[in-house]
């Protein structure tokens, strides 16, 4: 999938013949989304999900440590200022704490949607299911653990969630065509009426 901002960027031919270009493309043969960054750089559409999500997250988390720090020292009492002190020395070990949890719950997310994309019709339906404490992510976001050994007893009790591809040599299934209107041989539509030429 192309987004429309690259759309109207290249234009509908170009982005015909990307489209093709990257079909297939991706990882496990998967085709290649893709979004575009200000500086003309083009990253997989998750990746960006992903990243913007932890931008958001670290905005968030700084302001409410902005807000912390606003509570010190309005008394002038040396001892209100030192509990104070500590007070928002907590608040903000407790925003790191949390901050650092929610980036690696994003991290692992869009690792997670990257690797599922092409295998499976809905992959929050998968990620609801995982144990995310098993699943492991380096530095650059990409998945660490195993993840078939972990979607084998999914998949096994709920295949239906996966999209399974045709496998080789399998007969293809087909169906009658139907007959066009009109077509020689056809019978002619009976009239239920008076018919008015």
């Amino acid at each position: 999938m192309i987004i429309q901002g690259i759309k109207n960027l290249l234009g509908e031919d170009l982005t015909k013949q990307v489209e093709t270009a990257l079909k297939g493309k991706g990882k496990d043969g998967k085709d290649v989304d893709l979004v575009i960054g200000n500086d003309g750089s083009f990253v997989p559409a998750e990746k960006y999900n992903g990243a913007n999500s932890g931008k958001t997250s670290a905005e968030n988390a700084l302001k409410a440590a902005a807000e912390a720090l606003k509570a010190i020292g309005g008394s002038g009492d040396p001892a209100k200022i030192a509990e104070d002190v500590k007070t928002a020395q907590t608040t903000i070990t407790t925003l790191q704490t949390n901050h650092d949890a929610e980036i690696k719950k994003i991290s692992k997310n869009a690792a997670l949607r990257m690797a599922l994309n092409g295998k499976v019709h809905d992959p929050s339906d998968i990620i609801g299911l995982l144990d995310l404490e098993k699943i492991d992510v380096d530095d650059a976001g990409n998945l660490k653990t195993d993840l078939d050994g972990l979607l084998k007893p999914i998949k096994e009790s709920k295949g239906y969630l996966f999209t399974e591809p045709a496998k080789p040599g399998a007969p293809e299934i087909k169906g009658a065509k139907p007959a066009e209107p009109g077509a020689p041989g056809a019978p002619a539509a009976k009239a239920d009426g008076p018919v008015c030429l």
